[in-house]
């Protein structure tokens, strides 16, 4: 499964809620990411009233989530980047390398 970072930036409607109900956010987030069948590592608060969170899953479960966080109106957006652990990108240079010989660029 792939591996992503997920940054939710906050509406100002969650930030009210912060504010008028203090609370620990990391079981509820926990508890919509493994709802879809995800996997969350780690969550952070960011500087740039951000929620961000390591998870793993598929693309389709990415894709579920984001939309349940997005249709709570807790978000004004969402941006997922996949994360490639150090031994899959070297796996992916070899690959790289064999195919790059093979390979004609458009303009030549």
């Amino acid at each position: 499964m792939a591996h992503y970072i997920i940054r939710a930036k906050l509406s100002n409607e969650a930030f009210k809620g912060y504010v008028n109900d203090p609370q620990d956010r990391e079981r509820p987030i926990k508890a919509i990411v493994s709802a879809v069948g995800m996997t969350m590592h780690k969550l952070y608060s960011a500087s740039t009233t951000e929620i961000v969170v390591i998870a793993e899953g598929t693309a389709e479960q990415l894709a579920a989530a984001e939309m349940v966080v997005a249709s709570s109106g807790a978000t004004t957006g969402f941006e997922a980047i996949e994360i490639i652990d150090s031994k899959s990108m070297t796996t992916a240079m070899e690959t790289a390398n064999k195919v790059v010989s093979a390979y004609q660029a458009p303009n030549k």
